[in-house]
């Protein structure tokens, strides 16, 4: 299970509990001090700023992992008046009161950067690696977090790859609570040994079977190729999933089964579709709603696929269940 941790920022105590936080990510990721200091300092900016200037808001902190790298990013989100993103990164806006010279600081101390804004808010991501380089391929950008008042997340995600495949499992058990997290750990725990198998249709098969001792879950498998130029999926339940193709063909969504993986899943079936050039795949479970449309915000499909998933959980996942939202992008 990926690990991330969301802190609400509204005032200046916050901030404090994201540095502790985000001193503990960077020893998970085995950052070297010099790193860990620039994740301590990128935290600090952007909380003080979350705090000054837009009201409060959150950061969510989550491990990296890319083969043998590992890395923290830290994706804040605000609902605030907005911002001009340009003249924000310019050298010498600065952030009264911390020890960075504004969001051209944290860029530089940035890996990875990218930030989108509109009045009525700013998201913003922010990743620092293990190594001189951000790793190459295709952009994750993942959020899952508990219904409000939980502690354990049911829903989980997870990825498998190589230099030109990569699977993604999205799971949601059903329910939410401890319960529904041990039927999305066993889902992911069984995705792990399913590397050999031929495709989506087959993982699902695996994993309905896997999931049998369980309470059950809603399950989506999508596998991104990019040497044949195709994304195959499979899924049984309530997972939505939306083939982004930035051209006038539009969006094109991707097709899950009636069932509950590990109970009734009376069909499983895969389906193929081209992967565009510039493709963007975008899985949630229902603890997102279901109308939003990327089109409706002016860049966001060019930007980060951190903050394309942090403006859709910001503005869509819903307080009564667990939320997850994940976006594979093509830089």
């Amino acid at each position: 299970m990926r690990v991330q941790q969301r802190i609400a920022v509204s005032e200046q105590s916050g901030v404090g509990e994201a540095r502790r936080l985000a001193a503990s990510f960077s020893r998970l990721a085995a950052l070297a001090d010099a790193d860990a200091g620039r994740v301590a300092i990128i935290v600090n900016e952007l909380g003080t700023n979350l705090v000054k200037h837009t009201g409060g808001g959150e950061l969510l902190l989550r491990e990296l992992r890319a083969g043998a790298r590992s890395g923290v990013e830290v994706l804040s989100i605000d609902r605030g008046p907005g911002m001009n993103v340009g003249a924000a990164l310019k050298d010498g806006h600065s952030t009264a009161g911390t020890r960075g010279e504004g969001l051209g600081a944290i860029q530089r101390l940035s890996q990875e950067f990218d930030a989108w804004s509109a009045p009525g808010g700013t998201v913003l991501v922010s990743r620092v690696w293990a190594g001189a380089r951000a790793p190459e391929g295709l952009q994750i950008g993942a959020i899952s977090d508990p219904m409000p008042g939980e502690t354990e997340c049911g829903d989980g995600w997870e990825v498998r790859s190589t230099a030109s495949l990569l699977r993604l499992l999205v799971v949601d058990g059903l329910g939410h609570g401890p319960i529904a997290a041990r039927a999305a750990g066993a889902a992911i725990e069984a995705f792990a040994g399913t590397d050999k198998l031929p495709g989506p249709e087959a993982v699902v098969h695996s994993l309905h079977a896997a999931l049998r001792s369980t309470r059950g879950a809603a399950i989506a498998v999508a596998e991104v190729d990019l040497v044949s130029r195709t994304v195959r999926f499979s899924g049984v339940g309530n997972i939505g999933a939306i083939l982004e193709s930035g051209t006038a063909a539009g969006a094109k969504g991707l097709l899950s089964h009636n069932g509950i993986a590990g109970h009734e899943a009376r069909r499983i079936q895969e389906f193929s579709l081209p992967w565009p050039g510039r493709g963007l795949l975008l899985v949630h479970t229902d603890g997102i709603q279901t109308h939003w449309k990327l089109e409706a915000y002016s860049g966001l499909q060019g930007r980060h696929a951190s903050v394309i998933a942090g403006v859709l959980y910001r503005d869509f996942r819903r307080t009564n269940d667990d939320s997850t939202v994940v976006v594979l992008k093509e830089p």
